[in-house]
């Protein structure tokens, strides 16, 4: 069977990335691999997984590439190559005439107050932090960087490892002063209408990245949610989500910086939230995030060159067919 798989041309190469810290509750401070692809267009894209949050294994998604019966991340992927390739075959790059969302400042579950200060120094007023369900622990450390950095409001992420329970039990657990700079707390539990109301009920502004479907999720609660939308998994038609990257690649950065712009393009500035397309420093520096810039401000900074960019970065890795 394997001889008759279709793949459609394609070529990939590996790459790793190396976090600063801890990404999630989920994921460990740990080498995340993933590959870039290029499609017979001339047109390229990044595919990584994340099992711990529900993905296919990356092997998986590349056999369905394979295949020709690309999974979730491939789909997009394919979308990516489709879009990047027509830019590049034009000699254009996919921002022309957009603008980027601004960013908040994405922090790893080991972000420090002097980490904090520094973004704060660099123009970020919001922060976007991954803490772990050890309440006491993660109560005390976000009192502790709010501390540093008074006039910030908070986007907090619990990747889904709470309890109704101990949920309430955060939200108790915050000053009303705190509770007051939260943003949204994104995920604290697996989405349930009766237990996210009673949430809502309880006072705590929600945000939701869970893989469901937009159709069942924010009208059956009394109050609007932040919906989070990552394009290298899903993309958006509606309301006025957050867009943010996979913690990926810089070319994944790359796909969801362009979703972003294209989505918000022609609105009213003041509609436009905070997205999270500036990630690339969570990682250790590499050729490609160095081009997109390792002193990060909010303003996500599109490198040169034709569709997405990195010209001459993408021509000069070793290619293997798929």
């Amino acid at each position: 069977m394997g001889e008759e798989r279709v793949n459609f041309g394609m070529h990939y190469t590996p790459y790793t990335l190396y976090p600063v810290g801890a990404l999630s509750a989920r994921a460990a401070a740990q080498p995340r691999e993933g590959v870039l692809l290029r499609g017979d267009n001339g047109g390229y894209a990044c595919l990584q997984s994340w099992p711990e949050l529900g993905d296919s294994p990356l092997e998986y998604e590349l056999d369905a590439l394979r295949d020709g019966t690309p999974l979730c991340l491939g789909e997009r992927a394919l979308k990516c190559i489709e879009l990047d390739g027509d830019a590049r075959a034009r000699g254009v790059s996919l921002f022309e005439g957009l603008t980027i969302p601004r960013s908040h400042a994405t922090l790893t579950v080991s972000a420090t107050p002097a980490q904090v200060y520094n973004l704060h120094q660099r123009g970020f007023r919001v922060g976007k932090i991954k803490v772990v369900p050890k309440l006491a622990t993660t109560v005390e450390r976000l009192t502790n960087l709010a501390s540093m950095v008074p006039d910030w409001k908070w986007r907090v992420d619990f990747n889904c490892t709470l309890s109704l329970e101990a949920a309430l039990t955060f939200w108790d657990m915050l000053s009303d002063a705190m509770k007051e700079r939260i943003d949204f707390v994104e995920d604290p539990c697996y989405y349930d209408v009766n237990v996210w109301q009673a949430l809502q009920d309880a006072g705590m502004p929600l945000g939701y990245d869970t893989p469901m479907q937009e159709s069942s999720i924010p009208a059956r609660t009394s109050k609007p949610m932040m919906r989070l939308v990552k394009p290298a998994r899903h993309h958006s038609n509606s309301g006025l989500p957050v867009f943010t990257t996979y913690l990926d690649h810089p070319l994944g950065q790359c796909w969801a910086a362009y979703n972003a712009a294209k989505f918000y393009t022609g609105k009213p500035a003041e509609e436009v939230p905070l997205c999270g397309l500036v990630t690339q420093h969570v990682f250790r520096p590499n050729p490609f995030s160095e081009e997109l810039g390792m002193d990060v401000t909010p303003e996500f900074h599109a490198p040169k060159g034709t569709g997405l960019g990195f010209d001459s970065l993408l021509k000069a890795l070793p290619w293997k067919k798929l």
